[in-house]
């Protein structure tokens, strides 16, 4: 009997260590909130269009004979683009000619014997009737010659080319496609968010945001504005807004580049401010399954302990999410890892953290 009380007394002994024993304290990757002034600067991903475009194309339907430019190749205001075959069209020309000349001759005689008393005023009428509509169809059939020849609107770069001479082509049949080659415009679609916070009063006219383009990294081009939709983009909650450039000399843009458009929005909106702005890791930010409401985890430098705070999140970027509401300056919140951890959870920062 004494050895198994022994035995028991011993084995309650091994086990009381293990009930006592401490929770391990998980290791965290911290992020600091930055200065809130950094947060009125926004990227937006752009895209690059033609300040002036045109689908060129005949009135007239007919068979081309002259093709003379291609794809890439700069054209002047004026410039041959294409010619069709106009030898039927001068043809009929020659018989207006003749028409109206034969009218003309008509009418000057019946005019003459009208002023002797001749004929009658009906037949005068008849005749002055007859002039103009030989005048009209000589009229047209000159336009249509003109209309054999396309000549370029203006100053431009040939984008496309979409037939191959001594082809037929039909009336309104698109030709090829001509784009200005003096400014470009950047395009880029601004949240709702943004949009609504916007007051005439409030922008500053001299202000020029910047555009950066992947194959010259690190050099900024100004953009100006040009103009914006009131209709929002399908199937987002974003407008588009239209900056102009020149066209860079040190690099070759063409339209359907993409861009980063870089955008001060104190310099457009001072009162969309008026909040703190954030931008902090898209891995920092958890959605909570009981409210539904995304919620980061603040740590507790004091404690060091971690608990979540409600926050307001905005624009998603390359470099993470903005948060709208819910954060000050200074605060670190948890950055990976997030859905391991529980209120009042003690932690330890992991070394070399962002902002230590």
């Amino acid at each position: 009997m004494s050895s198994l009380v022994a035995a028991a007394l011993t084995l309650s002994g091994c086990s009381q260590p293990q009930e006592e024993q401490k929770e391990m304290i998980r290791p965290v990757k911290l992020f600091q909130v930055e200065d809130s002034n950094a947060g009125n600067l926004r990227q937006f991903p752009a895209k690059v269009y033609a300040s002036e475009e045109a689908e060129i194309s005949f009135r007239i339907p007919g068979e081309l004979v002259k093709f003379p430019v291609k794809q890439a190749e700069e054209v002047k205001k004026g410039q041959l683009l294409a010619k069709l075959d106009d030898r039927d069209i001068r043809n009929e020309l020659a018989a207006r000619q003749a028409d109206y000349d034969l009218a003309e001759a008509e009418n000057n005689r019946i005019k003459s014997l009208r002023k002797k008393k001749v004929v009658s005023q009906s037949e005068l009428d008849n005749s002055n009737a007859k002039l103009k509509s030989a005048q009209a169809a000589l009229q047209l059939a000159n336009d249509k010659l003109k209309y054999t020849v396309l000549k370029a609107p203006f100053d431009g770069r040939v984008a496309q080319t979409l037939v191959e001479n001594y082809q037929f082509a039909q009336a309104q049949q698109t030709i090829l496609i001509l784009q200005g080659s003096n400014t470009l415009d950047v395009s880029i679609q601004v949240p709702e968010s943004i949009v609504s916070n916007v007051r005439e009063e409030n922008i500053d006219r001299n202000y020029q945001p910047v555009a950066t383009f992947a194959g010259r990294p690190g050099t900024e081009y100004r953009v100006t504005y040009k103009e914006h939709s009131t209709k929002v983009t399908p199937g987002t909650q974003s407008y588009e807004v239209v900056f102009t450039m020149p066209i860079p000399e040190d690099l070759t843009v063409y339209p359907g580049m993409g861009a980063t458009l870089t955008l001060d929005l104190s310099k457009v909106s001072p009162r969309s401010n008026a909040g703190q702005h954030f931008v902090v890791p898209l891995s920092a930010v958890l959605k909570d399954d009981a409210t539904g409401k995304e919620q980061v985890w603040v740590f507790d430098q004091q404690n060091n302990t971690v608990n979540p705070v409600e926050v307001t999140v905005g624009t998603i970027f390359q470099s993470g999410i903005e948060v709208t509401s819910g954060l000050k300056e200074g605060d670190r919140i948890v950055s990976a890892g997030v859905n391991r951890l529980r209120s009042g959870m003690a932690v330890k920062p992991l070394q070399r953290e962002r902002g230590l």
